[in-house]
């Protein structure tokens, strides 16, 4: 963010600013376009099923709009994208394409927003590379490309960044007013802007003690407060359903976090998936954001870099952000016992790219050009291994299940397989789901989910499962991998195999989809009767035994010397 005393929108840094493209080097502008390019093909590249979230999301959005809130009561999140992609599928429908396209939509609004943030932080070099970074980055693609509300949050923080900003070096009311829209927007978008708008808060009260003597210091304080506050009011609402959710649902689909893990995850997961490249691309984005904050070029040396003050105040407030807003979310989610998964980060990776973007201006030419052929070199292969691999099996699992199964009567454990599973299959095709076989398998009610599992009797649902079949064979998709499920579901397996013949009708290794590896362990089994089996059998064995009196047995045993 801009610094009022000693930083302006027409930053004095040689190194990170030049007046217009037409003053960059081509080779610069060629290697930032070609960045630009993949990063758009990517985000249009097509994708496999939904997974879990998606389709989760697409159900909740279709719900009634009067309905939205009871439905969202039972599953954690605030209810503005619902409504959003409600209304947008009431437009262009609920195919695959069709619901991704909005964050796709998103994806590409955003960067315009990244462009003129950018360039007022830092000048048109910083603008230019921030672009290129916001294009390839992996956690970019992927989530500029899933049918969740993650790209509308870093949508609505670089709107709020822009003017944030303004209210930071010449506090208007109109931009107040204008940060509290968009404040309000993200607290009905999603709970981690809480953490943001936190830090905002803190950061605003100590630029005042910093600047406490100079005249707008004052104004400053109370515009930007006084929008911070509107926006926690407008949310109140919804507070009670917050409540409800956090004593209620929280997430017992994930395990506890320390903070200095919740960075870390952060860090590997903006370069992209587990793997190695992406990983070592990581230490290049440390070392991007670190100069960034104090990287200077030494004269006209095209390689020499000094990592040295002064400090770029613009660079140090949005570090600060990112960070306490990760640290105070991170710390209240470990003290809470709730999870962290790395999509949270979402809030902060705008900063994240142009502190990134910023610290590639701001290097000496070919150092510049060599660190941006690290970041495309790592970002290429974290995007390939995103749209190489399907985020869900869903679609192979009802393809095996309509070929192999299609009078079957269908049966998820847990229930979250079925949300993506139901998508797929054929119109007709039945599905419950363990424990309560008479829920709606397209959602996953969250209440109390971890007591409901551990009250369930998997003998007694399998008892029932085998009523509601009646004398249908059965499919089984079953994963042991789910915290919540690691004994329910494999008792549920036993339960419903004892007494049937069972054979494998799917069998997957965990690397089968991309994203949530959960998904990956799906055991689709076909599971009969025995005793029809065995029925069959020994009508065919009938037909083909001769009954031979005991004598001539005996004789025929003796001529053949005992054999």
């Amino acid at each position: 963010m801009a610094e009022p005393t000693d930083l302006t929108p027409a930053d004095t840094d040689a190194t990170a600013r030049s007046r217009s493209l037409a003053d960059l080097p081509r080779w610069e502008l060629f290697l930032a376009l070609s960045m630009v390019t993949i990063g758009l093909i990517a985000r249009l590249w097509p994708r496999g099923p939904l997974w879990l979230d998606e389709a989760l999301s697409v159900n909740i959005a279709r719900v009634p709009f009067d309905e939205l809130g009871a439905a969202l009561k039972q599953d954690g999140h605030p209810p503005l994208y619902y409504a959003l992609l409600h209304l947008w599928t009431n437009l262009a429908g609920t195919s695959t394409a069709a619901v991704r396209a909005l964050s796709v939509f998103l994806s590409f609004a955003a960067f315009p927003l990244v462009w003129i943030v950018a360039r007022r932080a830092g000048g048109t070099r910083v603008a230019l590379w921030s672009v290129a970074v916001w294009a390839v980055l992996p956690y970019g693609v992927r989530y500029g490309t899933e049918t969740r509300m993650y790209v509308l949050m870093m949508v609505l923080v670089l709107a709020g960044w822009w003017f944030l900003e303004r209210l930071w070096t010449e506090p208007r009311w109109p931009d107040a007013v204008a940060l509290a829209l968009i404040a309000s927007a993200l607290l009905w978008t999603h709970y981690w802007s809480m953490w943001l708008l936190a830090a905002v808060g803190l950061a605003t009260l100590l630029r005042w003690w910093l600047n406490r003597t100079e005249a707008q210091a004052l104004r400053e304080l109370l515009l930007t407060g006084g929008a911070l506050g509107v926006a926690g009011l407008s949310f109140l609402p919804w507070v009670p359903t917050l409540l409800f959710q956090s004593q209620r649902t929280g997430t017992p689909w994930g395990g506890v976090e320390r903070p200095t893990t919740a960075v870390v995850i952060t860090i590997i997961e903006f370069a992209g998936r587990a793997s190695a490249e992406p990983q070592l691309m990581t230490y290049a984005l440390v070392l991007l954001v670190v100069i960034a904050l104090v990287g200077h070029r030494r004269g006209g040396d095209k390689w020499a870099l000094v990592l040295a003050g002064p400090v770029r105040h613009g660079a140090l407030w949005a570090l600060g952000l990112a960070a306490a807003t990760l640290l105070i979310g991170s710390t209240i989610a470990m003290v809470g016992g709730a999870t962290f998964v790395s999509r949270y980060a979402a809030v902060i990776y705008p900063i994240a790219v142009v502190l990134i973007g910023w610290g590639l201006a701001s290097c000496p030419p070919r150092l510049r050009g060599t660190l941006a052929a690290v970041v495309l070199a790592g970002s290429l292969v974290g995007v390939a291994l995103e749209v190489s691999m399907p985020r869900s099996i869903s679609g192979v699992a009802a393809d095996v299940i309509a070929a192999d199964a299609p009078d079957a009567l269908v049966v998820t454990c847990p229930d979250q397989l079925s949300v993506a599973l139901s998508r797929e299959l054929d119109d007709g095709q039945e599905i419950v789901s363990y424990p309560d076989l008479g829920s709606d398998p397209r959602f996953v009610d969250w209440v109390d989910y971890e007591e409901r599992i551990d009250d369930a009797d998997p003998a007694t649902v399998a008892a029932e499962v085998w009523r509601l079949a009646d004398g249908r064979p059965v499919v089984l998709g079953s994963a042991d991998t789910y915290v919540t499920h690691r004994t329910a579901c494999p008792a549920f397996l036993r339960a419903l195999s004892d007494g049937h013949e069972t054979r494998d009708l799917l069998v997957t290794t965990g690397d089968d989809a991309f994203g949530d590896p959960d998904l990956g362990w799906y055991a689709a089994r076909h599971v009969h009767e025995t005793l029809h089996s065995l029925d069959s059998v020994w009508a065919e064995i009938d037909t083909h035994i001769e009954m031979v009196p005991l004598g001539e047995f005996v004789a025929a045993h003796d001529r053949d010397g005992g054999r």
